[in-house]
């Protein structure tokens, strides 16, 4: 316990004494001489510490500055504790994609009507009836095959008018129009012969032991806008889905062995890969890449190799574990080249689909249309949908 100061103590003792002095007085005696007060030892001197901490106790003092919240660290007024909410609209959606652009013709079956259709949906519009519809390059006319009478290639404008022949056949296919939008490669069915089989014995000589014969083929056409004028490529015997090549110069088709490629003129016909299950190759509009369809063992997937043959990558597939592997058929490259629409039955029905370039971002489109339009695909590497530019 602290000691009393002395200035204290004394003052103290001074108002008992007079107490004493007045009580006595009032009892009527005589009030004793004041007594002679007795000095206490002296103190041992104290120190002012106590009184100091006592003026400023801990209760009234400011928290120390380390315990303060730092300004510095203290966060703006900008929501950081729920940085999901304002970054989710920066994640992928549907909502923010942008819409696509351009316009789609497509055909509900082989020999069924041809429509045309904006790439939002909008505008649907029936055209004419045929299969394997094609736009130009500049989007003005749309080149079709037809086996109804008359039978050929044909040329109309995108609204549908000026329709016009250009080639007569009875059984062509596929049209698909150059570069420079002056000639339309196709194929057709043609008669061919067989190579003889002859045998030589030694000392007889080389019998021919099978005359060649007449056997139906499969022949690539080029035909020009202008007049009609047919080319007959070298081909192979069985020769499909040409696709013409960025500078117009070669033609990629479906071959005997796989893929091959030839010009319009000239011996130039030669393999370009040995895979048989490659199918209905897509030149890029760039000519720098092909989409093609791709026989997987029970099913069908769209891949993207290189103009050269590199680069081979799926761009569709689904595991493996399903009871049935969804098909994905017809592919047509936008006219910039980052996109690809296709038909694919993964739903149940045949719908029309999109993706990028690398196979990402797949979604469904066109969904008001194949809600009221049945598409059939039969499997022959028909061309169903072709897109160009608003």
């Amino acid at each position: 316990m602290s000691r009393m100061p002395s200035t204290s103590r004394t003052a103290v003792i001074s108002v008992l004494c007079l107490v004493v002095v007045l009580l006595l007085t009032a009892c009527g005696q005589d009030v004793p001489p004041e007594p002679t007060i007795i000095p206490l030892p002296p103190e041992e001197p104290e120190s002012p510490a106590p009184t100091r901490t006592v003026t400023a106790t801990p209760t009234v003092t400011p928290p120390p500055p380390a315990e303060a919240p730092d300004p510095t660290s203290t966060p703006t007024p900008t929501p950081t504790p729920t940085p999901s909410v304002a970054t989710a609209p920066q994640v992928p959606s549907i909502t923010t994609r942008p819409p696509l652009e351009g316009r789609f013709v497509f055909q509900v079956a082989s020999g069924g009507d041809i429509y045309v259709v904006n790439a939002d949906g909008t505008g649907l519009t029936r055209l004419t009836e045929g299969m394997d519809p094609s736009w130009s390059p500049d989007g003005s006319k749309l080149a079709l095959a037809r086996w109804t009478t008359p039978w050929g290639i044909y040329i109309i404008n995108a609204d549908g008018s000026n329709e016009r022949l250009l080639f007569s056949s009875n059984v062509a296919r596929a049209p698909v129009w150059s570069p420079d939008g002056t000639q339309i490669a196709f194929y057709f069915e043609t008669e061919g012969m067989t190579a003889p089989w002859k045998e030589c014995f030694e000392g007889l000589g080389c019998f021919t032991l099978i005359p060649a014969m007449l056997q139906q083929e499969w022949h690539v056409g080029v035909v020009d806008v202008a007049d009609g004028y047919l080319h007959q490529p070298y081909c192979d015997r069985r020769s499909f889905s040409p696709t013409w090549s960025g500078d117009g110069e070669w033609l990629v088709y479906d071959g005997d062995h796989g893929l091959s490629m030839t010009t319009v003129e000239g011996p130039n016909n030669r393999p370009f890969n040995d895979n048989v299950h490659d199918q209905f190759p897509i030149m890029s509009p760039d000519g720098s890449r092909i989409a093609f369809v791709h026989w997987q063992h029970d099913h069908w997937e769209i891949y993207v190799m290189n103009a050269d043959g590199g680069g081979r990558l799926p761009l569709t597939g689904s595991s493996a574990l399903l009871e049935r592997r969804p098909n994905n058929v017809s592919p047509s490259w936008s006219p910039d080249g980052k996109q690809i629409a296709f038909l694919s039955d993964r739903g149940g029905d045949w719908e029309f689909y999109v993706m990028n370039a690398d196979g990402s971002d797949q979604r469904q489109i066109l969904a008001s249309v194949t809600d009221r339009l049945k598409i059939t695909y039969q499997g022959a590497n028909e061309r169903v949908i072709s897109w160009t530019s608003p």
